[in-house]
């Protein structure tokens, strides 16, 4: 059953102000759109919500490099008008409750396909946490942003949900993170993604996900997993994985040193058993 219309905050916030740019990637479900410094994404109500997402009833037809204009809280694609919705999709916050990783973990039973090559010595979680140990989500992410396949590499994938992860929780410090996310050698619609998780917001079925485990709630979790799978060749699986382990990696310093000084009540409330 096909959701109701909606844009993103990332769409909303590039039809606030007169811009320009052109489309910048045309795919059979998604088209992209640069606006200034902004990009979102065309794609029709059969696909989730998310930060960057325009879901419309019939998605334009657009080329490679058709001019874009936002004038007057409008969208031009090609001298035509964009008929945008005029709701914005917000994840819901996670709900206070059990713990996630380990709910996460049992339902997701995926690890995403990395080209490591000899930098790989170990499992990729094992990897991962060592990573996350040296030098934090930075070294984590720059261990794996880029590798793999897919539109949004599997590495970059597995580091949004790291980078979301923290946000989440209420850990770090969103302006680090952005840091992370500019200096990242990806490509810019990857960027896009990786920033809005950077700020909290991914694409709606892991939300629910993750709310799910929170409640434990197995049959939710289950549905949400499955639409998960179908985004991408693996690309909404290897988001859940990169939140698995940062979630993991939290709870792990938190049962390490409680109570932890840099993480807040809610936070391990959610994280710890």
């Amino acid at each position: 059953m096909r959701r109701p219309p909606d844009i993103g905050r990332a769409v909303k916030e590039a039809v606030a102000k007169d811009g320009q740019g052109e489309v910048i990637a045309v795919f059979s479900r998604a088209s992209y759109v640069a606006v200034d410094a902004t990009i979102v994404a065309l794609l029709s109500t059969s696909e989730a919500s998310g930060p960057l997402h325009a879901r419309i009833q019939d998605p334009p037809k657009v080329r490679l490099g058709d001019r874009a204009v936002v004038l007057g809280g409008r969208l031009y694609i090609g001298g035509r008008l964009v008929d945008l919705p005029t709701f914005c999709w917000e994840p819901k916050p996670l709900p206070s409750g059990a713990p996630i990783a380990r709910m996460l973990e049992n339902i997701l039973k995926h690890e995403p396909v990395l080209d490591l090559g000899s930098s790989a010595d170990s499992s990729l979680a094992t990897s991962l946490e060592r990573a996350l140990d040296r030098g934090g989500i930075g070294e984590a992410c720059r261990w794996v942003v880029g590798r793999g396949a897919g539109l949004t590499p599997s590495g970059d994938d597995v580091a949004a949900g790291l980078l979301l992860a923290e946000a989440l929780l209420g850990l770090g410090d969103e302006a680090t993170r952005l840091a992370i996310v500019a200096d990242a050698p990806t490509h810019a619609i990857s960027r896009a993604f990786l920033a809005w998780s950077a700020r909290g917001q991914s694409i709606e079925p892991l939300h629910q996900l993750l709310s799910a485990c929170v409640l434990q709630d197995q049959q939710a979790a289950r549905s949400a997993r499955t639409d998960l799978a179908a985004i991408g060749h693996t690309s909404g699986l290897d988001l859940a994985y990169g939140a698995l382990i940062g979630l993991r990696h939290a709870a792990d310093l938190a049962a390490a040193a409680r109570p932890a000084r840099l993480m807040t009540s809610r936070a391990l409330a959610q994280i710890t058993a």
